[in-house]
């Protein structure tokens, strides 16, 4: 069978294991033919995976896998290749004779009971368990004239189905019966029989439910050579530090710890790597070193995960980043000018944010490391990751996309988060802000349940996810595309956030960028005058101030299951945004 779909469609409609219709008919995917080896630093992918299986390997139910990665364990990460494809096959093969409701489990040409050509429909119903299990229910023929018959009902309920004999009208079954999974374990405690199959819905996201992340990924890989050649992950620090003043992180010199890192990734020992940089300083042809202010006094582990999120930006930004100032050429109309010069400032000021940049050639790629059966987050099943050839693999769609970077006020934020009564030290000015900010406020990760998570961190990402929600929300509708082609990139430690264009199916790049060009101040006047109660109120106050009808986005644009988020951390009697309205 041949048919046409996106890189994107592919990733998320045919991975291995997964179901889906297709020209009228159920199959499910085999295998992705001869796909294309997609160049990601290997330290960079493993790091990310250990942190997205963590939360099952906290609770034990990623059999072994965070132990295999952190041991070396291979990773390979692949795209589709256009030219193979995927091999996919019909499932399940359970039959229903749409003329006289005969169930059977071979395709006939004709109805053997009726005799009606070619008038069979698939049963939608499939048994899953939690370990990955997938199989077609069994069907209960009648002991004495075996046959099985399923008369038509409304009910879409598994357990509502009911199976006749065509001949006797004898019941034979209620529901899709019960069977003991093979693997005979219990992964989710939740159910009354763990041990049980579940029947439901093949398209039904219990049955299968993809995990996924994004990772900022260029696909020319000398760009994060420029990176560490313009000063390593301490000057990408240091630019983040002091408001992304240049275009990118460097100089014309590189500082003693960016040229050891040079001289070491051209395969020296640290200590000639070190020799090298002394004669070099000595000779007057390094700079010194970045200055990361207050940051410098932080934990080592800390500065550590600021100076990651600083080369993701440097990374993400590196290769198109157009600001404000930008915009104003010598051939732009007045009218133009008086918009960039003073509309968008005072707009972006209002909303509570220092700048948005515009990132035409955003390099994300969106990736599926396994999947689960019976929920979406851990706790509920158990983590499959999928076989490569060797190791395990990552299926990925690398892109290539427009962005919008926006950046909250650092001081701003930071008298919010005392305002909320965490006592974060004053600042000085909007460096010594995000140098606080960075340094004292550790956000938890998408596994720490809300409770848990440190109070400072906690209102922070909330903050910055519940704010990056909402953005979603009004610039689909301004840039004309649903808000499921729209994607969240957050780094939180720089009090900063990336919204792309995650170009699935038919969606044309494009809106985005017409709206920075045209109608940024309307939208981020529209993002602050819009609705800011729920239709569910005040329910949806009392349960977190969050849900479908006011923040909650759909997978896979929300990767952190759609948790630390609140509408009163923008708009509540103390909310960030609260004295801007």
């Amino acid at each position: 069978m041949k048919d046409n779909r996106s890189g994107s469609q592919v990733l998320y409609g045919f991975l291995p294991q997964q179901t889906g219709d297709l020209r009228g008919g159920i199959y499910r995917t085999v295998e992705w033919k001869d796909p294309l080896r997609v160049d990601v630093d290997d330290s960079v992918i493993r790091r990310k995976l250990i942190e997205q299986v963590n939360g099952w390997s906290f609770r034990g139910d990623d059999a072994g896998i965070a132990r295999g990665l952190h041991a070396g364990h291979p990773i390979e990460v692949v795209e589709v290749n256009p030219d193979r494809g995927v091999r996919i096959e019909q499932f399940p093969n359970v039959y229903i004779c749409r003329a006289c409701r005969l169930v059977e489990d071979r395709y006939h040409p004709n109805c053997p009971a009726c005799g009606a050509k070619k008038s069979w429909d698939q049963l939608h119903f499939v048994g899953y368990h939690e370990c990955g299990m997938l199989e077609a229910p069994s069907i209960p023929r009648c002991p004495v004239h075996n046959l099985c018959r399923m008369p038509y009902q409304k009910s879409m309920e598994a357990a509502r189905i009911r199976f006749v004999c065509p001949i006797c009208e004898r019941q034979t079954r209620q529901g899709m019966g019960f069977r003991k999974c093979p693997c005979g374990r219990s992964w989710n405690n939740t159910r009354s029989n763990p041990t049980m199959l579940v029947y439901n819905i093949h398209r039904a996201s219990t049955v299968y439910t993809p995990q996924t992340f994004a990772l900022i990924n260029p696909r020319n890989r000398k760009r994060m050579a420029e990176i560490t050649e313009a000063g390593g992950p301490r000057r990408a620090l240091a630019w983040a530090i002091g408001g992304f003043v240049s275009l990118k992180p460097g100089s014309d010199k590189p500082t003693r710890s960016s040229a050891i890192d040079n001289f070491m990734s051209q395969g020296y020992s640290r200590s000639s790597a070190e020799a090298m940089a002394a004669i070099a300083s000595a000779a007057g042809e390094l700079a010194p070193e970045e200055e990361i202010g207050r940051l410098a006094n932080a934990p080592a582990g800390r500065i550590e995960a600021t100076e990651r999120e600083a080369v993701e930006i440097a990374l993400a930004t590196i290769e198109s980043r157009i600001r404000i100032t930008d915009l104003t050429r010598p051939e732009t109309p007045a009218n133009a000018r008086t918009m960039y010069q003073h509309d968008y400032p005072a707009a972006i000021n209002r909303a509570g944010l220092e700048a948005i940049d515009l990132v035409d050639k955003f390099p994300v790629l969106r990736a599926v490391y396994g999947f689960t059966r019976g929920g979406l987050e851990p706790g509920k099943g158990r983590l499959n990751l999928f076989p490569g050839r060797r190791g395990t693999r990552v299926y990925a769609d690398p892109q290539e996309s427009e962005a919008l970077m926006f950046r909250l006020d650092p001081q701003r934020v930071l008298t919010w988060l005392n305002r909320r009564g965490h006592a974060l030290p004053h600042a000085a000015d909007a460096s010594d802000a995000r140098a606080i900010v960075a340094g004292h406020v550790v956000t938890p990760d998408r596994f720490t349940d809300e409770p848990d998570a440190a109070p400072a961190g906690r209102d922070l990402l909330e903050l910055i996810h519940s704010y990056a929600h909402r953005v979603i929300r009004q610039l689909s509708v301004f840039a004309g595309v649903d808000r499921e082609s729209l994607g969240e990139y957050l780094v939180p430690s720089h009090a900063t956030f990336f919204i792309y264009a995650a170009t699935r199916g038919d969606f044309v790049l494009g809106g985005v960028q017409a709206v920075y060009e045209n109608n940024l101040h309307h939208f981020l006047n529209a993002f602050m005058a819009a609705e800011t109660r729920c239709a569910l109120d005040p329910a949806c106050r009392r349960h977190g101030g969050a849900c479908h009808a006011c923040l909650h986005l759909g997978e896979p644009v929300c990767d952190r299951f759609n948790h630390y988020l609140d509408r009163a951390t923008l708009f509540g009697h103390d909310g960030y945004l609260a004295t801007h309205i």
